[in-house]
């Protein structure tokens, strides 16, 4: 009997020991995180300004982007033990860094704003993943940022999601002229707020509603937030506990419902309203079952269904990274049954992209990616 209670101690002190250790890791990695968003919180005005960059801006820059680089390499040991999407992220971002450390030293100040800018569009793709360690900085206030809509980004960017919906809100009731993407982008910024990270539809579709007498609608924009909301209404019907456990049984039943029939070049192009708001709502549910530790067999399937939901979306502007997940899959897992799947869709993506009236052009760095990616299929 003490032998076995000695057993039941052990495994305990085991459990709680790690458990220690990942409560750890997710606090040196949050303060990491905190000092990246103080970079950036010192960096925004100049990124976002209108102005051209002085000598003294750019030197600013130079050195922030710097200690941005230092301060991501120190967070590798901790990112190395979550999800492949995460990796995915991570990668982008140094190779981000890297390129706008470069565009820096050459002069290109231009280049080097558009590119710290969408330094943000990188971090959410991480951020939106889980639902741990939301509020990673508090340090800046509404004072120090020229409009509501930059402070919202900065708080989305942040993921201080309750300062970001509030002033995504107050930037659409504002008075300001905006364009149809002016009313759109926030719009898309609340929905994947509520749909994906919290998994609340319903919310989501109550809050939309109230923009539905904007006056800077256009036919487009009012028909567009129509659909998303009659989309958010079904699927709080159909999906009513925003914290349900599932099967990966199940989770190929939303796959099959939502996004079959995407695979495939073009597919995008037809998509509804009503389709992209449902398959925000499965990009959550897939990165939350990822984050889950599920078997590895799963993982390449669901990286791949990740690159459908990201393709057919387009919510980012300057990335896709339905490729990424693609090359992840086939990189990370070049024996299982999926990766020449992944790899037919990473073709397929390359060829539509690069083809025009003249037919097929695609560069030459990408042709040998793509035999380099073949070669690791077993």
């Amino acid at each position: 009997m003490f032998r076995k209670m000695n057993q039941i101690c052990a495994i305990f002190l085991l459990l709680s020991n790690i458990a220690f250790a990942g409560a750890k890791n997710d606090q040196n990695l949050n303060q990491i995180m905190a000092e990246i968003a103080q970079q950036m919180a010192d960096t925004y005005p100049i990124i976002v300004a209108q102005q051209k960059l002085t000598d003294k801006d750019i030197q600013l820059l130079r050195t922030k982007t710097g200690k941005l680089l230092r301060l991501f390499e120190h967070a590798k040991p901790y990112i190395k033990q979550k999800s492949d999407t995460y990796q995915v992220s991570y990668d982008l971002v140094l190779a981000h860094l890297e390129k706008t450390k470069k565009s820096l030293n050459t002069a290109n100040s231009v280049g080097s704003r558009k590119r710290l800018r969408s330094l943000g569009t990188i971090c959410v793709s991480c951020h939106t993943q889980d639902t741990q360690l939301r509020t990673m900085y508090t340090g800046s206030s509404r004072e120090k940022f020229n409009s509501d809509f930059e402070f919202a980004e900065f708080s989305y960017m942040t993921r201080n999601y309750n300062d970001a919906v509030k002033y995504y809100d107050k930037y659409l009731r504002s008075d300001k002229v905006k364009t149809e993407l002016d009313i759109i982008n926030p719009i898309q910024r609340i929905i994947t707020i509520h749909t994906q990270v919290f998994m609340s539809p319903g919310i989501a579709a109550k809050q939309l509603a109230e923009y539905r007498d904007l006056t800077a609608h256009t036919k487009k924009t009012r028909e567009h937030l129509d659909g998303w909301i009659d989309g958010l209404k079904k699927l709080r019907q159909k999906h009513k506990a925003s914290n349900e456990k599932i099967s990966f049984k199940q989770l190929e039943s939303y796959v099959n419902l939502y996004i079959a029939g995407t695979d495939q070049a073009g597919a995008e192009f037809f998509s509804t309203a009503q389709d992209e708001v449902s398959r925000v709502w499965l990009r959550g549910v897939l990165f939350h079952y990822l984050n889950s530790n599920p078997p590895a067999d799963e993982i390449p399937k669901i990286l791949y269904w990740l690159s459908i939901c990201d393709r057919t979306l387009g919510y980012s502007f300057n990335f896709s990274f339905a490729d990424m997940y693609l090359k992840e899959c086939v990189i990370s897992h070049p024996g299982h049954e999926y990766a020449k799947k992944c790899y037919r869709e990473y073709e397929a993506f390359i060829s539509v992209s690069y083809s025009g009236s003249g037919g097929s052009f695609i560069p030459v760095e990408l042709e040998d990616e793509l035999y380099e990616l073949k070669n690791m299929l077993k």
